[in-house]
């Protein structure tokens, strides 16, 4: 499995990773104890997928497309812990909830679901940030399209979703990839996990009202999610005291 990381250090494969959902998904992923990954035609950036949406030219002049481009999913994290923008973003109703865990983990909990060709289909990697410019040169690069079209590991296909332009570079992404070797259909990927085992912890919109948080809290300890749960301090007022000596 130790290939099946892709622009990743080793000590990165251990570093927390953060997702938000609404607090209603979060009680489905309990309920179902499953993770949704979506075909990447889902996501909002025309760039996204730019690879695999691109048509290619022979030498004999012939154009093509790529064959495998609809046989991946996928499901976006981040490394960075806590934002103003990711709350604003990822829950416009103030009923977000974050929940932790690594990239090592979230790989496994695909990859064990998996059947013994999960090593070419079961990928997780650190999205890396290119100017317009830039990207279109990697498209041009006529070696380095052919060796991941080409790849027989599958690493080179799933490297094809790891590009974004330098205006998301503070989305600080990574992306768990499943290529369904055209064994699925629909815009959608459900797997089983335990997500007792994949979710550190769990956190709550630093908006929602404390009552809120308070019932949902309890709702999670209920069903019998034993770690940390806590509301994010993130807009807390700071209490300070200062002297006036004269």
């Amino acid at each position: 499995m130790i290939r099946n990381f892709l622009n990743m250090t080793e000590k990165m494969k251990d570093r927390p990773i953060y997702r938000v959902f609404s607090v209603n998904r979060l009680h489905e992923i309990f309920d179902e104890k499953k993770l949704t990954l979506v075909h990447p035609k889902l996501w909002d950036d025309p760039f996204e997928n730019f690879i695999m949406n691109s048509t290619g030219e022979l030498k004999d002049g012939r154009y093509f497309t790529i064959d495998f481009r609809n046989n991946f999913y996928a499901q976006c994290w981040t490394y960075t812990r806590e934002s103003d923008a990711i709350w604003r973003i990822y829950s416009p109703n103030k009923d977000g909830v974050r929940v932790t865990t690594t990239p090592r983990k979230l790989l496994k909990a695909l990859y064990d679901q998996q059947d013994k060709l999960r090593d070419l289909h079961c990928f997780v990697g650190k999205v890396q940030y290119y100017t317009t410019k830039g990207l279109n040169n990697l498209l041009t690069d006529s070696n380095t399209m052919t060796s991941w079209l080409l790849d027989s590991t599958g690493a080179g296909h799933a490297q094809t979703l790891l590009f974004k332009r330098t205006p998301f570079k503070h989305e600080n992404e990574v992306r768990l990839i499943y290529n369904s070797n055209g064994k699925t259909n629909g815009d959608l990927y459900k797997f089983p996990i335990d997500p007792y085992d994949l979710f550190d912890d769990i956190v709550f919109d630093p908006r929602m009202k404390y009552d809120n948080f308070k019932q949902e809290k309890e709702k999670l300890k209920l069903v019998g999610f034993k770690k940390r749960i806590v509301k994010s301090n993130l807009y807390k007022t700071p209490s300070l005291t200062f002297k006036i000596d004269k």
